[in-house]
């Protein structure tokens, strides 16, 4: 079994990650008729067992070996500070939040091992891009999909649950996605449009400022290859769809879901007495969506806590075992780890992606390929800090482990010939 499994590992983790856009479907439909167990939640915990299994008896590296002894030992010391705090009720609970948070931390290690020596075709990411806007622009389109919020803001998911989660998934997604378009061709428009139109749909701020920025950077990028190379015939073509562009976005930014959350943001700031208004709050409110507020909440509770839960974490349960009053995550990923896993578990967590950054940043080169694929890193880091859910989400995590570890063993194949 463990000969076939280190044969056929590789097939196994993309037929995994295809079926991750299924498992995200079925998660949302599920949970929005009040189902809280999920088939995805399965087939996740025993993919991440299968990830544990080819790590203990297939790679031979000790380093791996003494950090996954580091990460046992951990979750032992976690567990025993719950039940010391809070009691057993609180396990089952807490098992769960600490297993969905570390799964980054497997899938890392795991990807890491599996490309060290191979390449990982990067149409399986394009794939799964077209196959995830599809899925929110056609319920979207016929108007049967989800709302992205309960109350007061606008917007449509399609089959998936969570707005943020969808919106992170196809943001450093993109950036990979264009590496691997060579010219332009009536599918990529129609994609290109498809696009538009479902990160403007779902109302998050997060996809819209994405895109913009990974579009200009790469606009930018390409204007100054074609100068390079003398090509100013292809340079002044492209200047006119571009500016047609520019104007076409302004007439119709006012009617998308995007421009009315804002405009909803600004008549709530309307609202309320100027005096009462300070730089903080919209900050607060507009930049982090109130995550500063949860951030000192939680960072009371944390710094009142005792030694033991500083630096092993104080969970995700406040004072006794029940659902009813856990704490409100901070949705900042950092600090959510810092806060709920303690010192130790901050260190462990946070480990193997400081040693692929460091890497990554000692052997920069700069070109299309590289440039994206930094622009996606880029943009995790971000994330992690001003929406959350990037490196704690298993949804989210798997991409977020795939592009570190090919970033870190340089094993993307791609067709694209822009240098």
């Amino acid at each position: 079994m463990i000969k076939n499994l280190k044969n056929n590992f590789e097939k196994i983790f993309i037929i995994f990650l295809y079926i991750q856009p299924i498992l995200d479907i079925s998660s949302g439909i599920l949970l929005h008729f009040n189902y809280s167990m999920t088939i995805s939640s399965i087939i996740r915990f025993i993919f991440m067992g299968i990830a544990v299994i080819y790590l203990l008896f297939e790679v031979k590296d000790k380093k791996i070996n003494i950090y996954l002894l580091l990460l046992f030992a951990y979750f032992i010391l976690f567990f025993t500070t719950i039940l010391l705090y809070k009691g057993l009720p609180a396990l089952g609970y807490e098992l769960k939040n600490m297993i969905s948070t570390y799964y980054f931390v497997i899938l890392l290690i795991t990807i890491l091992k599996l490309y060290k020596n191979s390449k990982f075709n990067i149409k399986h990411l394009m794939i799964l891009y077209i196959i995830y806007l599809l899925f929110v622009f056609i319920p979207n389109i016929f108007n049967i999909g989800f709302n992205s919020y309960n109350e007061s803001k606008k917007g449509q998911t399609g089959w998936f649950l969570s707005a943020n989660t969808i919106g992170s998934i196809l943001s450093i997604l993109l950036p990979i996605v264009l590496i691997n378009i060579k010219k332009i061709k009536l599918e990529y428009i129609i994609l290109f449009l498809i696009n538009i139109y479902v990160i403007f749909s779902i109302g998050t701020k997060v996809p819209v400022l994405a895109f913009l920025l990974i579009i200009l950077i790469n606009l930018i990028y390409y204007i100054i290859y074609l100068v390079k190379k003398k090509k100013y015939k292809i340079l002044s073509i492209i200047i006119l769809p571009i500016i047609l562009l520019v104007c076409l976005s302004i007439i119709i930014l006012p009617k998308t879901t995007f421009y009315k959350n804002i405009m909803i943001h600004i008549n709530f700031l309307e609202k309320i007495d100027n005096n009462n208004i300070s730089n903080e709050h919209i900050i607060d409110h507009f930049i982090f969506s109130q995550r500063l507020t949860f951030e000192k909440k939680t960072r009371n509770v944390y710094i009142n806590s005792h030694l033991l839960e500083k630096i092993f974490g104080i969970g995700y349960i406040e004072n006794y075992g029940t659902d009813d009053v856990s704490l409100k995550i901070i949705e900042i990923d950092y600090l959510d780890i810092l806060y709920r896993h303690g010192i130790f578990g901050f260190i462990l967590f946070f480990y193997p992606t400081v040693i692929c950054l460091i890497k990554i940043i000692r052997n920069i080169k700069l070109n299309y390929k590289n440039m994206n694929v930094y622009l996606s890193i880029i943009l995790i880091l971000m994330l992690g800090l001003f929406q959350g859910h990037i490196f704690t989400t298993p949804s989210i995590s798997i991409f977020v482990a795939l592009i570190l570890s090919c970033a870190y063993n340089n094993c993307i194949t791609f067709k694209n010939k822009l240098k």
